[in-house]
């Protein structure tokens, strides 16, 4: 018996499909995706509370306030107000370049303790400065504790010394 050869190859494409066992897929988190709500946790109060400001500006960035990318670069920058304002970037010492001993977040001369440390392996490497690979903040206001309108954010730095700050530029934002 002779099989043409379109029906042989259908039959091997049959046969090594049936040798394949399913494997598990482990489907990628939506970058795009909005993350889960979170239990609003309060934020701290300033580590830059009755210290001096250093003349110098802080070496920093926001990346992004909210929903708002590139909010320096990207105006007007706007966020909705139902949702925690989630801020990020980084920020350093920009006189002994190195990390700071820690990071606020001001929003309308309200200063805000952000969660400070996190890996920045692209400041260090735009800074040709591998001392600055952990200087990424995070500081979180929960949903609701912004009015709906204009409002003006800027990073302070605490300096390395412990003994005064850097302020970046001041920043507006909208919250609708």
């Amino acid at each position: 018996m002779r099989l043409s050869a379109p029906v042989t190859v259908t039959l091997c494409l049959l046969a090594l499909a049936a040798c394949e066992r399913g494997k598990p897929r482990h489907v990628p988190a939506d970058p795009m995706a909005v993350a889960p709500a979170m239990a609003a946790v309060p934020p701290t109060a300033g580590l830059s509370a009755g210290l001096s400001r250093r003349p110098e500006l802080a070496g920093f960035s926001i990346d992004s306030i909210g929903a708002a990318p590139d909010p320096l670069n990207r105006q007007p920058a706007m966020t909705p107000a139902d949702r925690p304002i989630v801020l990020q970037g980084f920020g350093f010492d920009p006189v002994a370049k190195a990390p700071g001993k820690g990071v606020d977040v001001v929003v309308d001369g309200k200063a805000y303790g952000a969660d400070y440390g996190a890996a920045r392996a692209d400041v260090a490497g735009y800074f040709k400065s591998p001392g600055l690979a952990a200087v990424g903040f995070t500081a979180t206001l929960p949903a609701g504790a912004l009015a709906v309108g204009p409002h003006l954010a800027l990073v302070r730095v605490v300096a390395a010394d412990g003994k005064g700050y850097f302020e970046g530029l001041k920043i507006p934002f909208q919250v609708k």
